[in-house]
């Protein structure tokens, strides 16, 4: 009965099919109905057989259609937010208008099939969902629906309607109740994306958003005017400045949780107040750098040796990474206490690399002699750019389900590193002249990023197979003491920043640089993470590459 109500809603045809539903509809239910939905059934046929009505609620039909028609999402950006939800709703309004061809209607439902989350749709999907909204609107223009178009009646949708939930409510009471119930959840699961996305969020005791959108107006809305949590859990708390922080912490009633790693990178500073950090002394750097997240940290454990309340939790286990490359990040940037071991084994890290054997690490050097850095409010080597440029290219052939990271410690770099890419095919630029990877290179076949680049700051959370860290620096200065080390090595006495470069890759970590850096004796006072890791790279576990 609800397939044949849905089936005349859906598609109307002319008057008499109507008279031939609610017979039909008659022969099937009457008995089963109260005798007030006896009455309505029987008088609406009576009346329907002595002559056409003319159909009700068509103008507004056609206005809700015409709202969600330009809704419909024709930009990569705005679909990612409602895109499929709106398609579906178009979908479901254009249906009883009949105004859908076969190959809109299948448009439709492969754009409300995608999942928000997911990869971009692709561009040829959109021009085509673009080509449909300006058809649309075009003839859904006052006056556009030819006179005597098929529409649904509204006192037999109505009666159709109530029908359908006296009978739902008979069937639930009956010995197969439960099984009717499960089938109807079932179908709103398939059918009813944007109905079931509404009620969860509607009824969701999980709310997210950034520090500052904690009190926004979504928040507000959702939560009322006093917005407040029994717990509150911050994610990667040591990134967040300390007044951002403070916001989501107040909003907790009982209970603050924050989450991060105070080994990675510290809180955003101003990049005013980060320059004239370079040149400050090592106390004040310190100081200004220290995150609230640290200060809690260190002040919690204080507690716990006073009190003995553990207030404090550290991740004991790792599973990103091969073995080799785990222990030497614990044991490289971790003090004691906070290290970690690797839980699964080798065998799940290979990677099967020409040129790199069963290595994990891998140091290639480019010496001086092919090339300084180039000076500047921001570093630069184009050196580096082109042999990674030329191995990334080798590398994605061989394995394109593989991932890689090209990180740099300067923009610069960055920038160079996507010009000498540009020119290998392997990144494009946008309409405003920014940078991107080519579309080939995007995603791998499992719909993991394929290829990123960028200086430390775009990679904290991220993971690829295979990380490629330019180091950049190149230059003769005589590092005697705490301030020619700076002038020397800059972001590489970061020992934050390090951290990250250093512990985004899965299977192999590949060192871009010239060696030279590290052949003085106060590069193990400088730089000992580069100075370790160099030393990794001549053991079993490693390969080292001259150029």
């Amino acid at each position: 009965m609800r397939n044949r109500a849905a089936a005349y809603v859906g598609a109307p045809r002319q008057e008499g099919e109507a008279v031939s539903l609610l017979r039909e509809v008659s022969q099937l239910a009457l008995e089963h109905l109260p005798p007030p939905l006896q009455d309505r059934l029987l008088g609406l046929l009576q009346q329907l057989q002595r002559g056409p009505a003319s159909p009700s609620g068509q103008q507004e039909d056609e206005a809700r259609a015409l709202e969600a028609v330009r809704r419909l999402r024709t930009e990569a950006i705005p679909f990612s937010d409602d895109g499929p939800r709106n398609a579906r709703q178009l979908l479901n309004r254009l249906e009883p208008l009949q105004l859908l061809t076969i190959g809109d209607r299948q448009l439709l439902e492969h754009a409300s099939g995608l999942d928000p989350d997911g990869p971009p749709p692709a561009a040829d999907l959109l021009a085509q969902l673009k080509g449909l909204q300006d058809r649309l609107l075009d003839r859904l223009s006052p006056g556009a629906l030819p006179a005597g178009a098929p529409a649904v009646h509204a006192d037999v949708e109505a009666l159709l309607t109530d029908i359908v939930d006296v009978l739902y409510q008979r069937v639930r009471q009956s010995a197969a109740g439960p099984d009717a119930v499960l089938h109807d959840y079932l179908d709103d699961l398939e059918h009813d994306v944007g109905g079931v996305r509404d009620a969860v969020m509607n009824y969701t005791v999980v709310l997210a958003a950034t520090c500052q959108q904690a009190v926004g107006y979504e928040m507000s809305q959702a939560k009322g005017d006093g917005v407040l949590f029994r717990n509150v859990i911050v994610d990667e708390a040591a990134r967040a400045n300390p007044l951002d922080l403070l916001i989501p912490m107040s909003r907790a009633e009982r209970r603050v949780i924050l989450v991060g790693d105070q080994r990675q990178l510290p809180h955003i500073l101003e990049p005013d107040v980060e320059s004239q950090l370079e040149m400050a002394s090592l106390g004040t750097r310190k100081t200004l750098k220290k995150s609230l997240f640290q200060r809690l940290f260190d002040f919690l454990k204080e507690l716990e040796v006073k009190d003995r309340i553990p207030r404090t939790v550290t991740l004991d286990v790792q599973f990103r990474m091969h073995p080799v490359l785990g222990d030497f990040v614990s044991k490289t940037f971790y003090k004691d206490g906070e290290q970690f071991r690797s839980e699964r084994p080798p065998s799940e890290f290979v990677h099967g690399l020409e040129g790199y054997g069963e290595a994990v690490a891998a140091w290639v050097n480019i010496p001086m002699a092919q090339g300084r850095e180039i000076s500047g409010r921001s570093k630069s080597r184009r050196a580096e750019a082109r042999w990674i440029a030329d191995e990334v290219q080798r590398l994605t052939k061989a394995r394109d389900d593989l991932s890689f990271g090209i990180i740099a410690f300067y923009a610069a770099q960055v920038q160079l590193i996507f010009q000498e890419l540009e020119k290998r095919g392997l990144a494009d630029q946008d309409e405003d002249g920014n940078y991107r990877i080519a579309s080939s290179l995007r995603w791998t076949k499992d719909h993991r990023e394929q290829l990123r680049v960028g200086t430390v700051d775009a990679f904290q959370g991220k993971e690829f197979d295979v990380v490629l860290l330019s180091m950049t620096r190149s230059n003769d200065v005589r590092a005697t003491d705490e301030l020619s080390q700076r002038r020397k090595y800059g972001h590489l006495m970061l020992e934050n920043r390090l951290c990250v470069a250093m512990s985004r890759q899965q299977r192999l970590l590949i060192m871009v640089g010239d060696e030279g850096m590290l052949a003085t004796k106060e590069a193990s006072s400088a730089v000992p993470e580069l100075v370790e890791f160099r030393k990794l790279c001549e053991g079993n576990h490693g390969r080292v590459i001259s150029t």
